[in-house]
């Protein structure tokens, strides 16, 4: 990238809003507010700031500088978030591009990271000719390190871990955690320029209150749905009852704040007359949202060209893309890794954020529903959480020094 724009903040924040805009129908978003929008933040993110306390680092650790460009391009999406919604009848304002990122963490009782994710199952691995980023949420994920490594390793003896990857490539390691279903990246694997994939449908007159189904879980998903509700559309949410998430098996902050106000529909999906109400339910929806593998939805006699053909704007959000890697399972911590969404601190990589890929990509896919719904098109958008973590980071690692 130019240097120029590198340095100059209303520059970057265009030329990402151009990128970001690339797919609208002609004229959704004049070019005008792309000016307007690019000169909100005149200034780079600060370092330090109580603001970003949360952001990056142990607690006892202070750090004298981070380079912090992806979260100006990230501010300026949800710029751009705000002022289609405003344009549709939602509110202007909302959460901060920083309050996306940073808000799980307390409510789930996370306190300052570093080489480990928020979460704890997340960590920096050095292997025999570089670094991967290893995510072991699940249980099976946990189950299948044995296999993964070929040794007798417990999935929570991380001090066996590192010792057993530094005798195996990255590129072997990716190989075998596909196979097994794991979601583990190499760091940087996803090359800039990167993003998000989109078809563009036919012209379409959307309803003041079009109707959502959201097939997603987790986070990003969730998330984007969230913003369609603001804007007033009815939003159905689909939760399988064979496998419930985690955070309805109890009472839970942060999946309230995130789904109040959603229709929740609990369906068996291994039931014949329970897919056809789910069948039924999309068919009638203008927007549906989905984190599935392609072929598991077609198995269920649902097809996403079918329902842009007819005039619904399809939301995919994967680990690693719909398209490109359909079968590949990822979650926040390790896409971002595989961005190289991180911080570089004296010569060590760092996480930044909370699984940061969630809410980023939660955000960009409801800026690009919004702009397909506020262009009268039909769509089908394949987003990918690593991918469109690449979008922020430009494949650069976010340099950082230590007092």
């Amino acid at each position: 990238m130019d240097n120029a724009i590198l340095n100059d903040p209303f520059l970057l924040a265009k030329k990402h809003l151009l990128e970001l805009t690339r797919g609208l129908p002609s004229g959704t978003v004049p070019i005008s507010v792309i000016q307007d929008l690019s000169s909100i933040y005149p200034n780079w993110p600060v370092w330090p700031d109580l603001a970003l306390s949360d952001l990056i680092g142990p607690p006892n650790v202070r750090l004298k500088e981070v380079d912090l460009r992806w979260l100006h391009r990230f501010r300026t999406t949800i710029a751009l978030l705000g002022w289609l919604s405003a344009q549709l009848g939602g509110p202007k304002g909302g959460p901060s591009a920083l309050s996306l990122i940073v808000e799980r963490a307390p409510i789930l009782g996370h306190r300052g990271w570093g080489k480990v994710s928020a979460g704890g199952s997340c960590r920096i691995l050095t292997t025999a000719d570089g670094q991967i980023a290893a995510n072991l949420p699940r249980v099976e994920d946990q189950l299948s390190v044995a296999a993964w490594l070929d040794a007798p390793i417990e999935g929570t003896d991380w001090a066996s871990i590192e010792r057993a990857v530094q005798q195996v490539t990255s590129l072997e390691l990716l190989s075998r955690a596909k196979l097994l279903g794991m979601p583990i990246s190499i760091v940087g694997e996803i090359k800039a320029p990167s993003g998000f994939e989109y078809n563009i449908g036919k012209e379409i007159q959307l309803k003041r209150r079009p109707k959502v189904v959201d097939l997603s879980s987790m986070w990003a998903g969730p998330l984007c749905s969230w913003y369609l509700m603001r804007c007033g559309a009815e939003v159905t949410k689909i939760e399988s009852i064979l496998r419930p998430e985690k955070q309805r098996n109890q009472p839970d902050i942060f999946y309230q704040r995130l789904n109040q106000g959603k229709e929740i529909i609990p369906l068996d999906f291994s039931s014949s007359r329970e897919v056809k109400r789910l069948r039924n339910i999309i068919r009638r929806s203008d927007i549906i949202i989905e984190g599935s593998r392609p072929r598991a939805l077609e198995h269920l006699g649902i097809e996403a060209k079918e329902e842009v053909e007819r005039g619904a704007i399809w939301c995919s959000i994967t680990g690693y893309g719909r398209r490109k890697n359909p079968h590949r399972v990822g979650f926040g911590d390790d896409a971002a890794a595989g961005a190289n969404l991180l911080a570089e601190v004296n010569g060590s990589l760092w996480f930044m954020g909370d699984a940061i890929a969630d809410p980023i990509t939660g955000a960009t896919a409801a800026t690009l529903v919004l702009g397909y719904w506020l262009g009268c098109s039909s769509a089908l958008l394949d987003l990918g959480l690593s991918p469109t973590a690449a979008l922020y980071s430009q494949g650069l690692l976010s340099r950082a020094s230590s007092f």
